[in-house]
């Protein structure tokens, strides 16, 4: 007797996504399979892996987004899409339609297509629509499918002619000659904005600007918190401490209400942090969505390369005053020779959003909140020459940055959802991890444990004249970098009692002595243990060195 035989299901057809940075591969991605973690970015080197989800409206196909492709260097999200291409997965080149010829002339004589069934999405239709009977000149001339779109918005139907066209994507048979035949591109190299192309006035103004960009959001939370902060102490924490130091054990008591309690430093520290994280956030997104961003760092690259930088890494440096983690891996768009500079930058120089709230937060309980741009200022100039010092590379070997975005309007529904993760991330990881370190604080004080934080620090400390009552914030500024609002412990009295001086080399230190845990494990995990320790130990010679001679000079002031 025959047993029956149940049909296997249909297995699901792989089709990847290739082409070069900022074509649209990620807002075509998003469109057709609906994934919110692929939303688009104007902005190079945004998507450094490979992500995968079945389509909506044909769950048989499953598209892979990956990394866009950068011939003029060896970076790590190149090397990814590359080994991608080994498989026997259908292919869908993504060109830009200003840039059509150029781009597959390119991906012509770099990428082994031979064999392979392919075919094309033209994005960017919005600025620029051949006619259709140029496009079926194109579409004879290649013998492939070809189908113009604009990948930030596409309907149904838009979506449907996509699927169509990898249905019927054919095995690629294409020459570099043929391509040469098609229409030449009406503009095919998007220029740099005049007004950054001035010679010393355009880098000095994207230097303004990406200094704005931080800047006006510090300042809009600064005085939003200023005008917030007494309310809350008369109406919410007053009453509050009130009731419970009179109902509650004097152990419990400490853990919420005292110096480092998860209610009073806790809400001090929310306070301050929170809306700094989310305007910093809007501001950043704005600039991405727009575009703005590659026009500010190409404007930068000949100033970057003299202390081992391109304008290409600086976008990681920008990607990490929002979070660290995320920039460090976004360094996978960097050249490998390069890449270690810009990891060390990150690590020095880019105060995380935390970081800022937290740096903020402090010089406003010592009343001097106007240290916080001479802080930032020096974060940025040590930074570069810490680089310059232990990460010398040969950037002048590699060639210029490719050609830019173009500015465009904003894409709402990618900036709400964008900002919504922020926030997401700070109130579910950032703020649970913070009261954490006030809990283990206030238990280490309770039971007296607070001493062994004041002797491993106690040599540092000695060093530049701070008291001992502040190693907690140095000790926690390791796992955190907002681990350093434990300074604001008793409202404040420690600082209120320190110098200036003292108050800005505390900071200082606490912010560029190491990177916090989680952003060194993020470098060992890209790299190596090797790299992260020698990232680790050189960043600390160089705050101790750096925060002497700027002692020395407050010294010499005050």
């Amino acid at each position: 007797m025959l047993e029956s035989v149940q049909p296997s299901p249909a297995q699901p057809t792989d089709v990847l996504l290739v082409g070069c940075e900022s074509v649209g591969k990620s807002g075509l991605f998003r469109q057709l399979t609906g994934e919110k973690r692929a939303l688009a970015s104007n902005v190079k080197g945004s998507t450094v892996a490979a992500l995968s989800a079945t389509c909506k409206i044909n769950s048989d196909v499953r598209l892979t987004d990956l990394p866009g492709l950068q011939f003029d260097m060896d970076s790590h999200s190149t090397q990814l899409t590359l080994d991608h291409l080994e498989g026997e997965e259908t292919i869908l080149l993504v060109v830009r339609a200003t840039n059509l010829k150029e781009e597959l002339i390119q991906l012509q004589q770099k990428l082994e297509l031979k064999g392979k069934r392919v075919a094309i999405a033209a994005t960017h239709r919005d600025k620029y629509l051949p006619s259709l009977a140029e496009q079926k000149r194109v579409q004879e001339l290649l013998q492939m499918p070809v189908v113009w779109m604009n990948a930030r918005k596409m309907e149904q139907g838009e979506q449907e002619q996509v699927m169509t066209c990898i249905e019927n994507a054919r095995v690629w048979g294409v020459t570099t000659s043929i391509i040469h035949f098609l229409p030449a591109s009406p503009n095919p190299v998007n220029r740099l904005l005049p007004i950054f192309r001035l010679p010393i006035i355009g880098p000095m103004l994207a230097c303004l600007f990406i200094l704005a960009m931080f800047a006006l959001p510090v300042f809009s939370a600064y005085m939003l918190v200023s005008w917030l902060e007494p309310l809350t102490e008369h109406y919410l924490l007053a009453p509050m401490i009130s009731l419970l130091v009179e109902q509650i054990p004097p152990f419990l008591a400490n853990v919420l209400i005292g110096n480092y309690g998860l209610i009073t430093l806790g809400w001090y520290s929310f306070l301050w942090a929170f809306p700094v994280v989310i305007m910093i956030s809007i501001t950043t997104t704005i600039t991405e969505e727009i575009g703005i961003q590659e026009h500010l760092t190409n404007a930068l690259d000949p100033w970057l390369r003299k202390i081992g930088l391109t304008g290409r890494d600086l976008l990681p440096v920008i990607t990490g005053f929002g979070c660290n983690v995320v920039a460090v891996m976004q360094s996978r768009s960097c050249s490998s020779c390069t890449r270690a500079s810009c990891m060390s930058m990150i690590s020095f120089a880019s105060a995380c959003s935390y970081q800022i709230g937290a740096t903020l937060s402090i010089f406003n309980a010592a009343h001097v909140p106007f240290l916080f741009i001479p802080y930032l200022i020096l974060l940025l100039i040590v930074g570069a020459i810490h680089t310059r010092i232990w990460h010398k590379s040969t950037t002048n070997e590699l060639t210029p940055i490719a050609p830019l975005p173009y500015l465009q309007g904003m894409n709402w529904k990618g900036f709400w959802w964008k900002v919504s993760s922020v926030v997401k991330q700070f109130l579910l990881q950032a703020m649970p991890i913070f009261l954490a370190i006030c809990l283990v604080a206030s238990i280490f004080e309770t039971i007296g444990m607070l001493s062994i934080f004041s002797w491993l620090a106690l040599p540092l400390l000695t060093l530049f004249s701070l008291p001992v009552e502040a190693a907690p914030g140095l000790i926690f500024s390791f796992i955190r970098k907002d681990g350093l609002l434990v300074l604001n412990e008793g409202q404040g009295s420690l600082l209120m009692e320190m110098s200036i001086g003292q108050v800005f080399i505390l900071v200082y230190l606490a912010s560029t002595l190491s990177a916090c845990l989680v952003t060194l494990w993020t470098i060992s995990k890209e790299t190596s243990w090797k790299t992260a320790f020698s990232i680790g130990w050189k960043q600390m010679l160089t705050s101790v060195v750096s925060a002497a001679i700027v002692a020395v000079g407050l010294s010499i002031f005050y």
